[in-house]
């Protein structure tokens, strides 16, 4: 990614200041501006206060108190609260909502984009936002998602399998001659992928070969004992298989080699491999840290429910009743880089 793209500001075009312009030129203008103002309307405009309104917050977002009453509304028409603590809120506050300058309707734009694989550098062309803005709203999603996971547990016949992503160049550990080490080595990140054909899971297992005890660890909590694993002969997932009482059914590279997709047994899983490789890659540059907040955004786009604005609602629900927040200031005072 070139950093002028990531700079450059949404909001000018070519033709700004300039005092004649061609037909061609006007109407590009005309209807540019209008798409920018579109994707950054004022909160009055926005139309979304009976959404926001449909959202009773649990407790005051300040001492948790469930000692709170309703105070009137804000020039947008959205119910505020207050509470015994003498802090006045709405049930936006403490949730990535909390200013209202982040329009709901664009979060969704925003989400269909992800979910359909768009980076977030095209997005943030396609919504009109800075680069900064795009990545702050994907760190937003990541804190909403994170524990999305937890509750899948896997059953009956279960598919599993690692890959490995690189490091980015700059982290690329190499010998003393400069040549990459080979194999799955420091420069390799391992992500374990298992799936029953109904669910998937996808989870970070570190950097490099995983031990019995990580891939244990990992998936111990998203297989039901007793299942079916289907997997190749890699020996980290002995003591999975020992500790849930896994029936086993493996095969060796040499079983499967020169198979088509529809004789290998281990399609199921080598499928989801290959589509999260697209995902990852069409956003290639990203922080490695972020990793398992990628693989959360996938899990949510693999999983069900199957329409792409069913999984919005599904955010925006999560978003609501369960509020995490992140100031903008906070998340660029410790993530600088691009």
């Amino acid at each position: 990614m070139r950093k002028g793209e990531a700079q450059k500001s949404r909001r000018k075009t070519p033709w700004d200041g300039v005092g004649e312009l061609t037909p061609t030129q006007a109407f590009l203008k005309l209807h540019y501006d209008e798409q920018y103002k579109h994707h950054h309307r004022k909160v009055e405009e926005r139309e979304e206060a009976e959404l926001v309104n449909s959202f009773v917050p649990p407790n005051c977002p300040y001492c948790k108190s469930a000692n709170f009453k309703k105070n009137g509304y804000t020039d947008s028409k959205v119910q505020r609260y207050k509470c015994g603590c003498r802090r006045t809120f709405l049930a936006t506050t403490g949730t990535i909502f909390d200013d209202h300058k982040l329009s709901i309707s664009e979060w969704m734009e925003y989400c269909l984009n992800l979910f359909r694989h768009v980076s977030i550098l095209a997005d943030s062309w396609n919504n009109k936002n800075t680069y900064k803005t795009s990545r702050y709203w994907l760190q937003k999603l990541f804190l909403i998602l994170d524990g999305i996971q937890d509750n899948i547990i896997l059953a009956d016949k279960v598919w599993l399998d690692e890959t490995f992503y690189t490091v980015i160049s700059k982290d690329i550990v190499r010998n003393e001659d400069g040549s990459k080490l080979r194999g799955k080595s420091r420069n390799q990140m391992c992500i374990g992928v298992a799936t029953d054909k109904k669910s998937t899971v996808f989870l970070c297992e570190g950097i490099g070969q995983p031990t019995q005890k990580i891939t244990y660890d990992t998936f111990k909590n998203h297989i039901a004992p007793k299942s079916t694993l289907i997997h190749d002969e890699d020996t980290a997932h002995k003591k999975l298989i020992r500790e849930l009482s896994l029936r086993s059914i493996s095969y060796t590279s040499r079983e499967l080699k020169g198979l088509s997709d529809k004789e290998n047994p281990m399609n199921p899983v080598n499928r989801t491999h290959a589509i999260l490789k697209l995902f990852l890659d069409s956003h290639s540059g990203f922080l490695r840290d972020d990793l398992q907040g990628y693989l959360n955004l996938f899990a949510l786009v693999t999983n069900p429910p199957d329409e792409m604005l069913s999984k919005v609602e599904l955010v925006i629900n999560l978003a609501f009743n369960n509020p995490k927040l992140l100031r903008y200031r906070d998340f660029y005072s410790i993530n600088t880089g691009f």
